[in-house]
């Protein structure tokens, strides 16, 4: 079953979204974690870390907001690479 979900689609997706991040000045998991905190489609997001430094990153989401430009760039890759389901 991880095969599904670990492709070279989803690696490229991972990459694009790893550079929206850093140009957005934060790590990918903030971006991912924001993301989801910001869509009322999305009932709940579940976080771990295995270490204490992990939250930092986690953490930084709480107050933070995605500007309307990168939403707008998360929804291209979305939308150019197609999730595992799609």
């Amino acid at each position: 079953m991880a095969r599904r979900f670990v492709n070279d689609k989803t690696l490229a997706s991972t990459e694009r979204f790893a550079t929206i991040a850093a140009e957005a000045g934060i790590s990918v998991v903030t971006l991912a974690t924001a993301w989801s905190k910001q869509h009322d489609f999305v009932a709940s997001t579940i976080v771990g870390a295995t270490h204490p430094d992990q939250l930092d990153d986690i953490l930084a989401a709480a107050d933070l907001t995605l500007d309307p430009d990168v939403l707008a760039k998360i929804d291209t890759v979305s939308k150019e690479i197609l999730y595992p389901m799609g």
